[in-house]
């Protein structure tokens, strides 16, 4: 059971750090030179990440600003720095990164008004 919990923490581990950074499955896979289908499989436990994938995943999360403490004695610490949060509203903002249908933009975000370090 404990194998099950541990390829639970780091799909979990993944998935958060990736929408951390504002990737998408297939931006993230492109960066990992794998196929979208193995990141969606490890996402939702199909298969279980093999360490060279895990340890590429981990050094490109911290590159991006986001450390992922897989760890932990406890729970699951994943620290996203300014600059990464920064570079997410920036991508956010950003209606070309929209679907078609979803242009109109974020009505909870007041774009105009938004304030963070280095913005």
């Amino acid at each position: 059971m404990e194998n099950a919990f541990d390829n639970g923490k780091i799909a979990i581990a993944i998935r958060t750090a990736r929408a951390a950074a504002g990737w998408n499955q297939q931006d993230f896979a492109d960066l990992m030179k794998v196929a979208k289908s193995t990141v969606a499989r490890i996402e939702t436990l199909e298969i279980s990440a093999k360490g060279d994938f895990l340890m590429r995943a981990m050094r490109l999360f911290r590159e991006s600003g986001i450390d992922v403490d897989l760890m932990a004695a406890s729970g699951l610490p994943i620290h996203i720095s300014d600059l990464s949060i920064a570079a997410s509203v920036d991508a956010l903002k950003d209606e070309t990164n929209r679907r078609s249908d979803r242009k109109a933009g974020i009505a909870s975000l007041p774009y105009d008004k938004l304030d963070y370090p280095g913005g």
